[in-house]
């Protein structure tokens, strides 16, 4: 017959076998996998403690099981080595539950030394006040911390009561840890200008999949952007929380796994309001970052020529306004009327005053641009040159295909929003017509109406295009979703009837042919090219042939030699293809605008072929 106590391990001397017996009872107790530890369980102890006056201890595995119970004296309980997995990158799968009978739930010099050596998932101190005359003051301050690898030290934290910490997603905390272990042990080096991010959000009305991909998306972006990704978190929640989105319980988290990651910033995948934004820093001390800004912050970094400068610094300006919480130095450097404060003007008054200042000034230099553009389109009309613009998601590959077609020599980068400025270059089709093919930026979901709008110089090739090519990733899981993004914004811009080719490229990674046929009925006017491999780029140019509208036709016409203002009207305005001198005039072959051939047709004999 087994011995009162024989589970118990510590010290045991002179306590009675009625408490050794409530001690081995801890571990009939099933605590929740994703909670640190039960509420039955804490009272448990708490009152073990408070009769032995002494510290008592438990090991919880990750399946909710109390496998080890332990006794020690009023100041210290001796921990051992239960370590389940050894791999460098994993926690040992216990974690310790251990009570404070000085009321102070803060863990001690040795709680936190002990920890690294014994690979606890969690080191939890619960104060219990020993000499509390009421059960209701029984339980104090909980102090947690959660485990660490390699290098890192355990970052504690004190919570004003059991359930703070209860209500901690500790499975989730865990398999945070151990997939950034994993992650810096094989992928990347880490170091002290590596600035680390936390990325969140939250499923909404989206399905699990919809959500999960738009956080691989916001991956992206987070690397194009120079961050360094962490980790990745998911929320189940189909309502934003008003005041911090991810709601007060999870924000509390967000908190514990910025020390315990030593993350910098937290990115959210959404649009994220002033109150949110503030709450969240307060709550958290880190800074936040949501998909707009991360967005506007790569386009900063890319723009490269003085038109995308403005129109970033435009973008960003309107986005800050209404986030604008005051932050007067900072905003003095944009210039605008600082020296012209009124009387009784607040700090925050002023700010705005010179954002409002400064984003009339870039308007007003945007419209030169504006002006420019439509000059230099003019000109392009006169010489009756038909203008084909490349749009699509971003890293569709429209770069890549404007260097296949003509040898542009842009950059292309397998990187989200590679290309801000456009780039335009003629283009010769296989009947002889030139063309201009121009580049223009990439969207993206949830692309930033402010953005839009502060684009709106270089989106107006698009409106004004003469045919659209979209370009799509032919390989991309999410094809539909992508070209739904793209369309949604030309929708927004007038666009959505505009005469389109559906660029289906990459083809070449798509192993099944059926696949590709598929993709190719699938979509309005589709062919499959590969702008990388220079694949299906001949039967491209044909397309872009037979889709351009007839702004012009081909004309023969035999000219008096006193006609020399009308020949002179052909060659500015159409294509000479001959011209040849006879006795009774000039006979001239050419392309010419509708408009010059029924001039033409009404004043001298049309030759027909």
């Amino acid at each position: 017959m087994a011995l009162k106590g024989d589970k118990i391990s510590g010290n045991k001397k002179g306590v009675s076998d009625f408490w050794l017996g409530q001690l081995e009872e801890l571990s009939e107790i099933k605590v929740p996998k994703d909670q640190l530890f039960s509420e039955e369980l804490a009272w448990k102890m708490a009152d073990i403690t408070r009769n032995l006056e002494c510290e008592i201890c438990v090991y919880i595995d990750r399946r909710g099981r109390v496998v080890h119970t332990q006794i020690g004296d009023k100041h210290s309980v001796s921990l051992e080595t239960m370590t389940k997995r050894n791999a460098k990158h994993h926690l040992s799968g216990l974690r310790c539950v251990h009570t404070h009978p000085n009321g102070n739930g803060m863990l001690s010099d040795v709680d936190l030394t002990s920890m690294p050596m014994l690979k606890f998932d969690a080191m939890i101190a619960i104060g219990v006040d020993i000499k509390a005359k009421k059960d209701d003051y029984l339980l104090k301050t909980v102090g947690v911390a959660f485990g660490v690898l390699g290098d890192s030290k355990p970052q504690p934290f004190l919570c004003k009561n059991i359930h703070v910490a209860m209500g901690l997603d500790f499975l989730e905390m865990v398999a945070a840890i151990e997939k950034a272990a994993a992650k810096t042990m094989t992928h990347y080096e880490l170091t002290d200008k590596d600035t680390r991010a936390l990325l969140i959000n939250i499923t909404g009305k989206n399905t699990d999949e919809q959500a999960k991909s738009s956080l691989e998306e916001l991956a992206d972006l987070a690397d194009t952007a120079g961050l360094v990704v962490v980790d990745t978190i998911l929320q189940k929640k189909a309502v934003p929380d008003s005041a911090t989105f991810v709601g007060k319980g999870k924000a509390e988290e967000l908190r514990f796994l910025s020390q315990i990651l030593e993350v910098d910033s937290l990115v959210f995948d959404s649009e994220l309001t002033p109150v949110q934004i503030r709450n969240l820093e307060t709550m958290t001390g880190r800074a936040i970052i949501d998909r707009s800004m991360l967005i506007l912050d790569i386009f900063a970094q890319r723009a490269m020529s003085n038109e995308g400068k403005l129109q970033v610094e435009l973008a960003q300006l309107k986005y800050m306004m209404p986030r604008l919480v005051g932050q007067g130095e900072v905003l003095s450097r944009l210039g605008g009327g600082i020296g012209t404060r009124g009387p009784g003007e607040t700090k925050l008054e002023i700010d705005r005053r010179v954002i409002r200042s400064r984003i009339n000034e870039l308007e007003k230099k945007l419209d030169l641009v504006v002006k420019t553009r439509k000059l230099h389109r003019s000109h392009r009309q006169k010489e009756n040159m038909p203008v084909v613009a490349l749009v699509g998601y971003t890293n569709a590959g429209k770069s890549t295909l404007l260097n296949a077609l003509t040898d542009a020599g842009v950059m292309a980068e397998n990187k989200l929003f590679a290309t801000l400025d456009t780039t335009t270059r003629k283009l010769e089709l296989p009947s002889g017509r030139v063309v201009l093919l121009s580049d223009t930026v990439g969207f993206i979901r949830n692309l930033p109406h402010h953005l839009v709008a502060a684009f709106r110089a270089t989106l107006e090739e698009v409106v004004e295009a003469d045919l659209l090519l979209h370009v799509m990733d032919a390989s991309s899981e999410e094809i539909d979703e992508q070209a739904a993004a793209v369309n949604e914004v030309l929708a927004s811009l007038g666009c959505a009837d505009k005469v389109t080719v559906s660029v289906l490229n990459k083809a070449d990674k798509l192993d099944n042919e059926g696949t590709v046929r598929f993709l190719v009925g699938h979509y309005d006017n589709g062919i499959a090219v590969s702008a990388k491999e220079k694949q299906g780029l001949d039967e491209l140019l044909q397309m872009i042939a037979a889709m351009l509208p007839k702004k012009d036709s081909e004309i023969t016409v035999l000219l008096p030699y006193s006609a020399g203002a009308d020949l002179s009207v052909i060659h500015e305005s159409g294509r000479v293809i001959s011209e040849e001198y006879q006795g009774e005039g000039i006979l001239v072959k050419a392309v010419v605008p509708n408009e010059i051939y029924g001039k033409l047709a009404n004043k001298y004999k049309i030759i027909e072929d």
